[in-house]
């Protein structure tokens, strides 16, 4: 278990991690994250640095990788990112702006 998350059982055996305390306080206002999820069948986190995969606060979860990108006209970003992540030895796929940046996926089948 990652510290920081909750951990309890859907369907079976298949653990689900849900973030938890992923607020910061700025001039007196509370601003609350979803934080990280993960579940047998979807992914939310953050890719970091080297290719690590991060929950909210940091704290690493698996490891991520960009296989494909192409050039976007966002605010966000200025590429849209193909990631695959790793999450205790599940393969999953979806697409972020990169490094530092929000990533959704979901189990890659095949």
């Amino acid at each position: 278990m990652v510290a920081g998350f909750y951990v309890f059982t859907r369907q079976g055996n298949s653990p689900m991690y849900v973030e938890k305390n992923c607020c910061i306080e700025h001039e007196g206002r509370k601003f609350c994250a979803g934080g990280a999820v993960v579940t047998p069948a979807h992914i939310v986190a953050y890719p970091g640095k080297g290719g690590i995969l991060n929950d909210w606060h940091g704290n690493p979860i698996g490891t991520w990788r960009t296989v494909s990108r192409w050039p976007i006209h966002s605010w966000i970003g200025s590429y849209m990112h193909q990631i695959e992540a790793t999450v205790n030895g599940t393969l999953y796929t979806g697409r972020g702006f990169g490094e530092g940046m929000l990533y959704r996926g979901k189990v890659k089948k095949g």
